[in-house]
């Protein structure tokens, strides 16, 4: 947003006249003509028992599989070797007998993983995944009403309703890197949502960042953990306290949350904290119910669980939203530890327990004008030429880039990499970019985006 012209040399009136409109236009997106009747099912089948469940999941995967054998070019090709009768295969149990498919497979099929029989426009997206190497996707409207219609039934559980006053703090350019004192935020009146940047978060900011928390008030708190959870820190180890009101729960969503961060959160601002799990493939979705417990959600898609080490399993999904580009067996990289099978939650709902998710677990950069600075995945967003990148720092004064090309890794490549990191932090940092064959994991083999030894 702040990239462009108009909203840079706009005064803040008018920036949140700018960014209530785009808010608004997106809503209208997300919130199509399906998005009602889309909500009040999912309202009902949270509280469908598990043979309610298991049947509709069955419905769901008979039809997601004749649909891309039929109409998908990837999925026919794939599919038609193994001499399957799909009309009369019974799921879940049939989806064993097709192969698995991964972040490579999806780069590889690129257009061909698009159905022949599209369901309207398609919508075209990026993310870098955990790896930094970028992953193309398209989706439907349909699908992102329905995303939509899990996201605001998430917010229910954490005490939200329609008009409430909400805060959000994941990522959005709303004020310009190189800004150097307060306010880091503006108020989006289409959502009546405060949108506070993730990018100024100091020492010497966070009381400012606080009092416009509490005089906006918000009832839900939207935010990366690595945000809040820094304004979390500060509090508890400056005796600050929270003074808002009407704030029922925080909902944290992109980063893994640890046990030790949920517990520094909750006791900073005095509310639940209600942990979303979910990925840009849309595959599978994990949420925080009242009582604290994460469910996967199994209204939302089919996951099979791979087992790994230590008792984790990995997720395995087959989405229900899009079938315009449907994701069938894929492979998550994400692991999780289930609750035991026979386990349910006091809050009544039927959908499997898991007690601990292992995602994408990344370190902030610190600045040297004391901001700290999480998730920097947007510098890797529709970025081409990428296999795998990884920033390091180890100067208070320098990030390294490490990437991993590909073939049409280029000048224009780099350029883009400088301009993001400038635009997302400012002047105050050199960049290094150094191309390399591979990016060193962790002991256990797992990758880090962001390694930070200052």
């Amino acid at each position: 947003m702040s990239s462009s012209f108009a909203y840079r040399h706009s005064p803040i009136w008018a920036q949140e006249l700018l960014i209530s409109a785009k808010s608004s236009l997106r809503s209208t997106m997300r919130e199509g003509r399906a998005f009602g009747a889309m909500a009040a099912e999912i309202h009902k089948s949270e509280w469908w028992s598990e043979r309610r469940l298991r049947a509709f999941q069955s419905e769901k995967l008979q039809m997601i599989a004749q649909s891309a054998v039929s109409n998908v070019p990837y999925y026919r090709n794939k599919y038609r070797p193994l001499d399957l009768d799909f009309e009369k295969l019974e799921f879940p149990e049939a989806l064993a007998k097709l192969p698995l498919i991964g972040k490579a497979d999806v780069r590889a099929a690129g257009k061909s993983l698009i159905s022949e029989r599209k369901q309207g426009p398609l919508f075209s997206g990026s993310t870098s995944g955990t790896t930094g190497a970028p992953l193309g996707l398209s989706q439907d409207l349909a699908a992102i009403n329905r995303e939509n219609a899990f996201i605001w039934r998430q917010l229910t559980w954490a005490g939200l309703r329609r008009g409430d006053r909400r805060a959000w703090m994941r990522g959005d350019m709303i004020v310009p890197a190189t800004q150097e004192k307060p306010p880091y935020w503006r108020v989006n009146r289409a959502e009546n949502m405060l949108m506070l940047s993730s990018y100024h978060l100091s020492e010497s900011a966070a009381p400012s960042y606080l009092d416009s928390l509490a005089r906006f008030d918000p009832v839900v708190i939207q935010a990366y953990p690595s945000s809040i959870g820094f304004l979390a820190t500060w509090m508890l180890s400056t005796g600050s306290r929270y003074r808002g009101i009407s704030l029922r729960g925080i909902v944290t969503s992109s980063e893994t949350l640890s046990e030790v961060r949920r517990r520094e959160i909750e006791s900073a601002f005095g509310c639940r904290v209600f942990d979303w799990y979910g990925q840009f493939e849309r595959v599978a979705a994990i949420g925080t119910c009242e009582q604290g417990r994460h469910h996967l959600l199994s209204d939302y898609s089919f996951v099979e669980m791979l087992p790994a080490e230590d008792g984790l399993f990995e997720l395995v999904g087959t989405g229900f939203n899009n079938l315009s580009m449907p994701l069938i067996r894929y492979r998550c990289g994400d692991l999780v530890r289930p609750a035991p099978a026979n386990e349910r939650c006091s809050c009544g709902r039927s959908f499997p327990l898991i007690e601990r998710i292992i995602g994408r677990v990344d370190d902030s950069i610190k600045l040297s004008d004391g901001r700290s600075v999480g998730r920097l995945d947007h510098l890797f967003k529709g970025v081409e030429g990428i296999i795998e990148a990884q920033i390091r720092q180890d100067r208070l004064d320098t990030i390294v880039m490490l990437v991993v090309p590909s073939p049409t890794f280029n000048e224009r490549t780099r350029e883009t990499l400088q301009s993001n990191a400038r635009y997302r932090l400012g002047d105050g940092i050199a960049l290094e970019i150094q191309l390399v064959d591979s990016i060193p994991r962790t002991r256990n083999g797992k990758f880090k985006g962001v390694v930070c030894n200052v």
